[in-house]
């Protein structure tokens, strides 16, 4: 089922939140989960998309992820395997380092000045709903209330998904690294055999992108959530079958649900930063695996046409 404005994209927008959801809910106590649909591997084999941009001495490969993936899925082709087996570095959005909760000068910026109580910022109406999802997502009474508004909607969403592809079972934490995503499946390979990882944003440059969001918007997107979960909505979508067959359109047409303002900062703003890293990149020889969300590499304001009204040349190889 499509999720309303956004929400399912803006929770996979921001990687660096993961960590921080799931890591509130660790001294919660014990509730009990919903039981998720049985998981079912789409046929065929996977096709997340691939691009490579390069010159004489410089081979970057683009690739787009998902930063929180149900554990069974199977979404590595042999195309891609031989590419991040050949790459001698790994580039993403954030390091690991960068996404980590111990940052705590960037989670700062998702606090407010003076802490309000969440079950104030939803209507009357839905105040009982969102007590019951902050009960049975195990999220502690009171640990979300010094939180900006849009940071709660997204730790809220977070943390639903990471249950139900866990299956309900264990704690917050093997939660958490049992619906882990391509970036943290990548990072640990690179690092077993010594190969460099570098972030082209930090975790303040990302959670920056969703400071000044206008009150209404905040509000809609926990609204939202409340309204999402008490009707019985998923999280995500297991199968994430538009990134598995490479359907661009698709991908596309869900980015075009986020309102024009969250569109400019999260989308346009940034693809021009990693536009212009992408740029200075081809100045060094070797190479590279670019891999940043999926989102960022598809729709009017991607990362490759703002490459290509540059002059350079990016090619779709699979």
């Amino acid at each position: 089922m499509r999720m309303g404005w956004g929400r399912k994209m803006l929770v996979g927008l921001l990687g660096a939140l993961w960590l921080a959801g799931p890591a509130l809910a660790e001294t919660a106590p014990a509730a009990r989960p919903r039981t998720p649909a049985p998981f079912v591997q789409p046929p065929g084999e996977p096709r997340p998309a691939i691009w490579l941009l390069s010159d004489d001495d410089t081979r970057i490969y683009l690739f787009g992820t998902v930063h929180i993936l149900h554990p069974q899925l199977r979404w590595r082709s042999a195309t891609f395997n031989r590419i991040a087996g050949n790459a001698q570095e790994l580039v993403l959005e954030l390091t690991d380092q960068e996404m980590s909760a111990s940052n705590l000068d960037a989670f700062a910026m998702m606090r407010m000045a003076k802490s309000v109580p969440v079950l104030q910022r939803v209507s009357a109406n839905r105040r009982a709903g969102l007590a019951r999802m902050l009960r049975e997502l195990e999220i502690p009474e009171g640990s979300l209330d010094n939180l900006e508004t849009w940071a709660v909607a997204v730790i809220l969403g977070v943390t639903q998904m990471a249950r139900e592809y866990a299956g309900g079972e264990g704690s917050a934490a093997q939660e958490a690294e049992a619906a882990a995503g391509v970036e943290e499946t990548l990072t640990r390979e690179f690092r077993a055999n010594g190969r460099p990882i570098s972030g082209v944003e930090t975790a303040a440059d990302q959670i920056g992108a969703f400071r000044g969001m206008p009150l209404n918007v905040q509000q809609a997107m926990l609204d939202e959530a409340v309204d999402a979960y008490i009707n019985g909505e998923p999280a995500g979508d297991p199968d994430e079958s538009d990134w598995l067959t490479g359907n661009l359109d698709g991908i596309a047409a869900e980015m075009e649900t986020l309102p024009p303002e969250l569109y400019e900062s999260l989308i346009t703003r940034r693809n021009r930063g990693f536009a212009d890293w992408l740029a200075r990149r081809l100045d060094r020889p070797g190479t590279v695996l670019f891999a940043i969300g999926a989102g960022h590499l598809a729709g009017r304001v991607s990362v490759q046409s703002m490459l290509e009204s540059r002059g350079l040349r990016v090619q779709r190889i699979y």
